[in-house]
């Protein structure tokens, strides 16, 4: 798997049938380029990373503190769409996201899982406060399919190309159709960078908070890790159609990143249910 996505799926290099031409392969490439390149994303394992902050309206209605916690450690295998939530739900405890998978831990021991973490939130189900295997969800799809980026766009079918503004940067993006078989947001999404080639800001509708959960993703602050750049600071507005608006739906600052390698204990078991 690389990213949640099917082999076949996997992003390459763009060859003669690649969908990505013109103009907009142009701009993937750049961004590719200046994100560190194939050679460093072959190479990369995971990375591990600590969260300094998380605030904003989605995390608070959703329950960050009363229902849910925060995790202690977070390590992420992009390549594997593989998220360990260390310290989650409590000190001790651990949560699993793999490729849609979802399970909490104590140890070896398997408390609960979901084969498929994203059919629990059909329908009316979207509207309830988050228990820790629902958040578990939605913060292991995010983290996975943010740091496999830009490189896995290559799997996905260009739409449209976009131009924006946000923090005062004059944006050149694309719309892009995911592959169904990847766990993220929704599967249309926009994706801006800047004169450089950085991923500033990234418009998507979180699908299973509702159809109304329109946001515009900012990129800032990056670092290199093991050869690729990485946004530490990730602050998410309300969006009207391609205007951004002065309301915070989510802010996260990440600290003390370093890559790693897999352990074969963190592999986890997958347990259909």
């Amino acid at each position: 798997m690389v990213g949640g996505l099917s082999e076949e799926d996997a992003p390459a290099p763009f060859g003669p049938s690649s969908p990505w031409r013109g103009e907009a392969r142009a701009l993937l490439e750049r961004a590719i380029e200046r994100h560190g390149g194939w050679a460093a994303w072959r190479r990369a394992g995971g990375l591990s990373l600590a969260l300094k902050a998380l605030t904003g309206l989605l995390p608070e209605h959703k329950g960050l503190g009363q229902t849910f916690s925060a995790p202690g450690r977070i390590e992420v295998w992009p390549g594997r769409g593989l998220v360990v939530l260390h310290d989650f739900p409590v000190a001790g405890r651990r949560g699993v996201f793999s490729s849609g998978q979802v399970q909490l831990l104590d140890g070896e021991t398997l408390l609960e899982a979901r084969a498929d973490g994203r059919a629990s939130f059909a329908g009316a189900r979207k509207r309830r406060r988050w228990a820790p295997i629902d958040a578990l969800y939605f913060f292991g799809y995010a983290l996975a399919h943010y740091h496999s980026l830009p490189f896995s766009l290559a799997a996905a079918r260009p739409l449209a190309l976009r131009r924006a503004r946000s923090a005062g940067r004059a944006l050149a993006g694309v719309a892009v159709e995911l592959p169904a078989s990847l766990h993220t947001h929704c599967r249309r999404q926009t994706f801006f960078f800047d004169e450089e080639g950085l991923l500033r800001r990234h418009d998507y509708v979180a699908d299973i908070v509702g159809w109304w959960a329109r946001g515009a993703h900012r990129w800032e602050d990056f670092v290199d890790v093991g050869g690729l750049l990485v946004a530490r600071r990730r602050h998410v507005v309300a969006r009207l159609g391609p205007v951004e608006l002065p309301i915070v739906a989510l802010h996260a600052e990440l600290d003390d990143l370093a890559p790693v390698r897999p352990l074969a204990s963190e592999r986890p078991r997958l347990v259909l249910v």
